[in-house]
């Protein structure tokens, strides 16, 4: 192909003119195929540094010729690595700004993997500055031997690459937390409800006086009685009397057994009868006294 276009997609009109005309032919003017134009990358310019925090013109760098691993490093929570190189289309020339560009450390130990990413700066150049201090958290503070790796890839790319540039050792000061790792399949702790608290009562004294206040007016009453001298010679003497008199007693105490202890249901239940009882008795008493009369 003697004109070679630039990496991207390309849309390709297609037209096919036959030597001798036939209507016969259609869709032979005008077919459209999708191109995607790859190309190579390489790597330029390429340094990788450490320096301290506090002071710029400490900055050491080493430069590093792709695939070559050539880094060896050493840095505290007082540094900080940086590291900066161009992507280069391989084909046009001109510099590259890949899709994914980033820069991966791994534990030589627990293969635990951290990864940032490059960011291009205007003129296409990638800078990567890595605060040791600030970040030794996303390291869960695990000192040790590191591999450093480079990752670039697009989807116009033919070799999209891991490039290891070399080892750095991280010394970190602060103390990994206990590990919060929970195993979703441990039995639950168990779940005990927790009743409120009673409220506090008042002293005996008042409940005592309330109940002498609501017995006293029917001791008023058995007094006035025995005062006035109360006739009970007409008072029926048969079993419907006794039925309706003893059913009332029963009633009253039902309801006093209510306040004390019982509940609502039971009390319907018991009342139920004693009322049957009372109503039946009543009845035939009142029809009796009626008669009488």
């Amino acid at each position: 192909m003697d004109i070679k276009p630039l990496r991207g997609f390309y849309t390709i009109s297609i037209n096919a003119v036959p030597s001798k005309a036939d209507p016969k032919l259609i869709g032979n003017t005008g077919a459209q195929i999708n191109v995607k134009v790859m190309t190579e990358v390489t790597v330029e310019g390429a340094e990788i540094g450490t320096a301290f925090t506090d002071q710029v013109s400490s900055a050491k760098s080493t430069s590093i010729t792709y695939p070559k691993e050539s880094v060896v490093l050493d840095v505290d929570v007082h540094q900080k690595i940086f590291m900066k190189f161009s992507l280069k289309d391989k084909n046009a020339k001109s510099p590259l700004v890949a899709h994914q560009t980033f820069v991966m450390f791994v534990n030589q130990k627990t293969k635990q993997e951290v990864v940032f990413v490059a960011e291009p700066d205007s003129s296409s150049v990638y800078r990567f500055d890595l605060d040791v201090k600030l970040k030794e958290k996303d390291f869960q503070y695990a000192s040790g031997l590191y591999d450093i790796h480079l990752i670039v890839g697009d989807h116009v790319l033919k070799n999209p690459f891991m490039w290891k540039l070399g080892q750095v050792t991280f010394t970190f000061t602060a103390v990994a937390p206990a590990s919060t790792y929970e195993n979703p399949y441990e039995p639950k702790p168990e779940i005990k409800h927790m009743f409120r608290e009673k409220e506090k009562r008042p002293p005996s004294i008042v409940s005592n006086t309330f109940s002498v206040l609501c017995v006293a007016p029917l001791l008023l009453l058995f007094i006035l009685w025995i005062k006035l001298g109360a006739n009970l010679s007409n008072f029926p003497c048969s079993i419907y009397s006794a039925g309706f008199h003893l059913g009332l007693a029963s009633i009253f105490a039902l309801f006093v057994c209510f306040w004390m202890h019982l509940d609502m249901f039971s009390t319907l239940k018991y009342l139920l009868g004693l009322g049957l009882l009372t109503y039946l008795s009543g009845h035939r008493l009142l029809s009796k006294l009626a008669a009488e009369k």
